[in-house]
């Protein structure tokens, strides 16, 4: 469905039964519904008063294969070519689809297809039972399988396959397509605009793109606008575990996707069996507070990234990475990066460090895009910078960050927030305060409750140096966690980049000794070594 006077770009694609009156896909309602299967359900849900505790802690939910699998087909060559990055070394990679309900409270109403990558090594057990991996909207999940298949955290796949699967609305899973191509442009440089340059210019560029695109995409989706909120996502979770036939889930929740495991934890919280939480985000967090949480961790975690550098030697950034790295991204605001903007830029940097090959060898390459663009030569950090926007702001990723905000903040309030933070973070500060206006005028889900108890305790993966959100989500957890009469180990990590899971070898033996014995037993604060 399209509105004549926009620009004919605005479709969803994916399988979609006749029922629903839109050429859209997605799913529908506000809430999930519990499960309506006769098993018994163990452990706490949303809502409600913590379940009381008792002297003897029942034993952890088992985890099993599934009973009824998807339809593997071997992908490696498909994939490693979307994401244009080397096909690891004797891991095998699959790919499935299966149809999820649009909405989990009417069932026999349409579907959206949901796609979900497996990755295994020659010694996965053939009988083993998955960890379920979803990155929320940061990144597609299948590029963060392939991330921890080339890196230290393959060593999990000696226990579990990893099946990855894609949020509903971005590729591969029912690609949401509903901003035209002016509205795409001016979200992925914050409205900066190369014809006026002024910051009330540029905050009232970026205002209407948005609520342009909040009413474009509306139109297109109705009824399902509000459909690819995180507890949505979390159903989808809930479609695989009825489609494979198992009691429970084991969850690896990566940055944002961390706000899934706990939504289906919340609404389903008797089925998950496991729960990782991988330098996750703020659950709950209003979007002025997760906008500074993540201006302040990205910061740290750039000046991280120069640190290392200059320490492995012969750093292409020179003596001062800061510095450098500033004036990379003051060059994009002030229109001398040959087209590209200081928020492209910086997603660019960011998202190369993010999923970079560990080692020193990662951050070299790195930093000489960094150094390179400040001479001049902006080849490298244009394909960084494009290969960021094709990863991060598809279109399906804003409405479902849309969806998800929780406290909007007024286009009046952003000139404040831009001096106030950027004193505080130069690089990121502007960057993400002016990022919060790309909601603007979109109509957000009711939040989801936090969990009221969990069935087991979850397993916490802290990186301080996420380039992608930022660090500082653990300890915002803290509360939820308190609430729900649980305590959570937390596994320390200093190391750079993104998911702790996929670059440390001794969080994967964690991961690994979590999963097949939880609870843990031992000092509930660890670390490992970077």
């Amino acid at each position: 469905m399209r509105r004549p006077s926009r620009a004919p770009t605005r479709t969803i694609r994916g399988r979609l039964a006749v029922v629903v009156a839109i050429s859209a896909v997605l799913v529908g309602g506000c809430a999930i519904g519990p499960d309506p299967g006769p098993d018994a359900v163990t452990g706490g849900g949303g809502g409600g008063e913590a379940a009381p505790s008792s002297s003897a802690p029942p034993p952890p939910p088992r985890l099993s294969a599934p009973r009824t699998d998807l339809n593997w087909l071997d992908c490696s060559d498909a994939t490693t070519r979307r994401y244009d990055v080397p096909r690891p070394s004797g891991v095998r990679i699959q790919c499935a689809t299966f149809e999820s309900p649009i909405d989990p409270d009417r069932p026999e109403d349409d579907t959206v297809t949901v796609a979900a990558t497996r990755v295994t090594a020659a010694d996965t057990p053939a009988d083993a039972a998955p960890l379920v991996l979803t990155a929320g909207t940061d990144l597609p999940s299948s590029r963060v399988a392939m991330l921890l298949a080339a890196g230290p955290g393959r060593s999990v796949l000696a226990r579990h396959p990893i099946v990855a699967v894609d949020r509903r609305g971005i590729p591969e899973s029912s690609e949401l397509d509903c901003l035209t191509r002016a509205e795409r442009t001016t979200m992925a440089d914050n409205g900066l605009g190369f014809a006026t340059q002024s910051q009330s210019d540029r905050i009232a560029r970026l205002a209407r793109a948005a609520t342009s695109a909040s009413d474009g995409c509306t139109e297109t989706l109705t009824p399902h606008q509000l459909d690819f909120a995180v507890s949505f996502a979390a159903s989808d979770l809930e479609t695989l575990r009825k489609r494979w036939g198992v009691e429970h889930l084991g969850l690896i929740g990566v940055g944002e996707g961390s706000d899934v495991a706990l939504a289906y934890a919340s609404a389903y919280g008797g089925r998950s069996g496991r729960i990782i939480l991988d330098t996750p985000t703020p659950f709950g967090a209003n979007a002025r507070d997760r906008a500074n949480q993540q201006a302040t961790g990205v910061q740290t975690a750039l000046r991280t990234f120069t640190q290392r550098c200059s320490a492995a030697g012969d750093c292409p950034l020179g003596a001062d990475g800061v510095a450098t790295i500033t004036d990379v991204v003051d060059k994009g605001r002030s229109g001398d990066l040959s087209g590209i903007s200081d928020t492209q830029a910086l997603a660019g940097i960011t998202t190369a460090i993010a999923v970079a090959p560990d080692g020193p060898r990662g951050i070299t390459d790195v930093a000489a895009m960094i150094a390179a663009a400040d001479r001049g030569d902006v080849a490298a950090l244009r394909r960084a910078a494009q290969a960021a926007e094709d990863l991060r702001t598809t279109d399906g990723q804003l409405v479902s960050r849309c969806n998800d905000v929780t406290g909007p903040v007024g286009q009046n309030e952003v000139p404040g927030l831009i001096t106030a933070w950027s004193r505080q973070n130069p690089i990121t500060g502007a960057n993400s305060a002016l990022g919060l206006l790309r909601c603007n005028g979109w109509a957000s889900t009711t939040p989801v409750s936090p969990p009221n108890a969990f069935p087991v305790a979850p397993l916490i993966l802290s990186g301080a140096n996420d380039p992608i959100n930022g660090g500082g989500g653990a300890d915002a957890l803290r509360p939820l966690l308190i609430r729900a009469g649980t305590e959570a180990t937390t596994v320390g990590w200093d190391g750079i980049g993104y998911s702790v899971l996929a670059r440390s070898d001794c969080a994967a033996d964690i991961v690994g000794q979590y999963v097949d014995t939880a609870p843990l037993t031992g000092p509930t604060q660890r670390g490992c070594p970077s």
